[in-house]
C-alpha cells in the first residue's frame, strides 16, 4: 500500500465517476485525510494505477473535450503527484 498527496479537484471527480471496472471495494483508492486542496489517499499498486490512468486521459489532449481546463491541469498534477 501506497500514501500519496494528490489534488482534490481531480480525485473528487475521479471518485463521483467510479471509473475502474469491476468492484469498487476493489478499484479505488480510500481518502485518509483533506487538508486545503490536497487529499492524502492510501492504495494498492492496482488501486493507484487506476487512478493514474484515469488521470492521463483526463490531462491529454485527446482526452475528453468537454473537460473544464482546472480539471484537466488539476489531473496533470495527479500524474505528477503518483509518479
Amino acid at each position: 500500500m501506497g500514501k500519496y498527496k494528490v489534488p482534490a479537484m481531480f480525485w473528487d471527480d475521479h471518485c463521483e465517476r467510479m471509473p475502474c471496472d469491476g468492484d469498487p471495494e476493489e478499484a479505488m483508492a480510500r481518502e485518509i485525510s483533506r487538508s486545503g486542496n490536497r487529499v492524502l489517499i492510501e492504495g494498492t499498486e492496482k488501486q493507484i494505477e487506476c487512478l493514474r490512468s484515469d488521470a492521463k486521459f483526463y490531462c491529454d489532449r485527446w482526452g475528453p473535450d468537454e473537460c473544464p481546463p482546472g480539471l484537466k491541469r488539476s489531473a496533470a498534477a495527479t500524474v505528477k503527484a503518483l509518479g
